[in-house]
């Protein structure tokens, strides 16, 4: 398995499933302790453990190995694309999945290796479509630039051009099973767009979907030369697809990829029929910059913001102004739920606990779709980038003198389903229209840029537009996984005890880790009745690691836990299904250094001490938890789970199974006697 995993995915597993190395240091010592392995490549030496593979070998000597297969972010290779083959003993094996042994000699660049490149590219160029101009990977296509490297021409006639007698039975029959996975029709769901025709068969997206993120939604149809990456159920958007974009984020083409919306938005730009609004969530401001060429974590902010002002935006508004909202309504419901746990009192309202964060709209699906006995433990208030909607339509257009209608409000996020969630009926308001008029990705933004060669890097800098551009540290840590929890507990803490957190920082939540955990103790002088309290707090990022915290929960063998942030994507929205495509293994790292940067020179680190918040409260919500604050800034859940494939929930398949072993035990035990 080892020689399968990227070096840094390597560290971070050995880490955390390890009791004895707790650290990425004590797994680095681990792996210089293993028993090496000399391997010459390219007549360079070097000892790696073994297990090792080639590709990984050769990446430690700084030599190039094409790939279309392999992904830093993924834990295994299929090793289906056969581009990585070198030579090694006189044949041709492929690197990514040959581990390496003692006295092993391989070449890179031998004739025979070169051939067999530029022929499998060649092969795939010729069953590709030929549509580069109007694909949106155009310039960042991985397949393009090996294509390009390799200076591979028309040497196989495209594959498509060729006419065969039973190609018209055989479109029919794809169309049958694939007309709402290939997006020729239309958007496969309102954040997901998938086209197989463009599929390399590289099988990056099944093992995000099923590895990674254990959702199965995706995996792998047919045989021999017809096997292919497809949605597994009828239709993806009937499926238990939670629209997280993992998937897209390491396709190496553009056969999965986000909703585009970015030529809507530069429509509505350039036409200036409404009034341009925009808005940015925390994670793309250290995304931006990466994008655009420079290095991950590169932080543009004052940038950003005049690039959007040159695109044509008449106000630029910041998330995290409603990322500080959405702390003072959280925290008030979390206060709520625990007063009326430790029995201070009586709040016929407050749901049960563990509270649930709702920040994540992939999260959201995923209990609506398959836990929704979990629906009373979610929050119910708005992620903020809807509560940002809901303040600029209903406060800030009032204030300005425009109708909302009048207004076009953009929301620049790191996340796919954020799209999705800007449409769900649940965020309407009756007679009302959607709060957040259109959701582009990073790569969008990236787009836009690119589109309208606008410099980003060399714009000088410029702030955010004031009511709603103003925030505060814990605002920005949003971004990362642990941050939403962070957060709420600096004001939490605050609140219910009148002292202020004794260390800002919680480092027991932050970091990769897919699990963590931590109890805050309330001090002993704190006001009767919670001094001495603990708040036992999880924290859980990527789904699949949210699926095995809730077994643990289920099965009794996790804590019993009062407040759990999730959020989908590994890292966090740092690492959201619409950042930047990288190949970098620690730049979701690298985002987070920066993200954790950004909230240490803020000036004000705590959400409560914000005062374009307060004066919000004073001018217009009048107090957190309050009417106006239910009706602009919360919302509600439906249960999903028999609406989608298949059609039951968790909890429901394991009470069948639980019944189905129980039965099977009475036939076993009748059968003994």
């Amino acid at each position: 398995m080892l020689s399968r995993l990227g070096h840094a995915r390597a560290l971070t597993a050995l880490a955390d499933q390890s009791p004895i190395l707790t650290t990425a240091q004590d797994a680095e010592k681990f792996a210089q302790d293993a028993k090496k392995a000399k391997v010459t490549i390219n007549s360079k030496p070097i000892q790696v453990p073994e297990g090792t593979s080639i590709l990984h070998a050769a990446t430690q000597l700084g030599l190039y190995i094409p790939t279309l297969c392999t992904h830093p972010r993924l834990p295994t290779t299929p090793g289906t694309c056969r581009i990585c083959l070198v030579e090694q003993g006189g044949r041709l094996v492929p690197a990514c999945a040959t581990p390496v042994t003692d006295g092993m000699e391989v070449e890179t660049d031998t004739p025979a290796v070169k051939d067999s490149i530029r022929g499998t590219l060649a092969l795939l160029k010729a069953n590709h479509p030929l549509d580069c101009m109007n694909c949106d990977a155009d310039g960042r296509c991985e397949f393009q630039t090996l294509i390009k490297r390799y200076n591979v021409g028309d040497e196989i006639p495209s594959l498509r051009s060729l006419h065969h007698e039973w190609d018209d039975e055989v479109q029919s029959d794809f169309e049958a099973l694939h007309l709402t996975t290939t997006g020729h029709d239309g958007p496969t769901t309102a954040a997901i767009d998938i086209d197989l025709e463009k599929c390399l068969k590289c099988g990056r997206c099944v093992t995000a979907c099923g590895l990674v993120q254990e959702m199965n939604v995706l995996g792998w149809q047919g045989r021999g030369q017809d096997r292919h990456p497809a949605v597994l159920s009828e239709a993806l958007d009937l499926s238990k697809c939670i629209e997280c974009g993992q998937c897209s984020s390491v396709c190496p083409v553009g056969a999965i990829k986000e909703r585009s919306e970015w030529r809507a938005v530069l429509d509505e730009l350039e036409s200036k029929r409404k009034v341009m609004v925009a808005m940015t969530a925390p994670a793309v401001r250290v995304a931006i910059g990466e994008e655009v060429g420079q290095g991950p974590g590169a932080v543009n902010l004052g940038q950003m913001v005049s690039a959007q002002r040159e695109l044509g935006f008449d106000y630029v508004l910041d998330v995290d102004f409603a990322a500080d909202l959405t702390i003072m309504e959280e925290g008030t419901e979390l206060l709520q739920r625990l007063q009326s746990a430790w029995g201070l009192a009586s709040q016929e309202q407050a749901g049960p606990l563990p509270m649930f964060t709702s920040c994540c709209p992939g999260w959201v699906t995923l209990v609506e779709k398959s836990y929704p006995e979990l629906i009373p433990n979610l929050s119910t208030c708005k992620s903020p980038q809807q509560m940002m909607g809901a303040v600029v339509k209903r406060h800030f257009a009032f204030k300005l003198g425009i109708k909302p209608e009048d207004m076009c409000l953009v929301s620049f996020m790191p996340c796919t389903a954020k799209k999705h969630e800007a449409e769900r009926e649940e965020q309407l308001r009756k007679g009302e229209l959607h709060d957040v008029d259109y959701v582009l990705t990073t790569r969008e933004f990236g787009h836009l840029l690119r589109t309208k060669n606008i410099p980003l890097a060399s714009l000088p800098e410029s702030n955010f537009d004031s009511p709603l551009g103003a925030s505060t540290g814990a605002a920005v840590i949003f971004g990362a996984t642990g941050g939403v929890m962070e957060a709420a507990l600096r004001t939490a803490y605050e609140v219910v005890s009148g002292q202020p957190l004794p260390k800002l920082e919680v480092d027991e939540i932050r970091g990769l880790r897919g699990v963590k955990e931590a109890v805050v103790k309330l001090p002993g002088n704190a006001p009767e009745g919670v001094a001495g309290k603990e708040i036992r707090v999880a924290v859980a990022s990527g789904i699949g690691n949210a699926r095995h915290l809730l077994q643990a929960m289920e099965e009794g063998s996790a804590p019993t836990y009062d407040f759990i942030e999730v959020m989908a994507c590994p890292g966090g929205c740092i690492g959201g299904g619409g950042q930047p495509k990288t190949q970098d293994p620690a730049a979701v790292l690298k985002r987070m250094g920066a993200i954790y940067s950004l909230d240490q020179r803020s000036a004000l680190r705590k959400s409560h001490d914000n005062p374009e918040i307060q004066k919000l409260y004073e001018e217009f919500l009048k107090s957190p938890g309050g009417e106006l604050s239910h009706e602009l800034l919360h919302t509600r859940y439906t249960d999903r789970s028999h609406q989608t494939l298949p059609a039951y929930s968790v909890g429901e398949r394991r009470a069948d199974q639980a019944q189905h072993e129980v039965g099977v035990g009475g036939v076993a035990k009748q059968t003994q006697k």
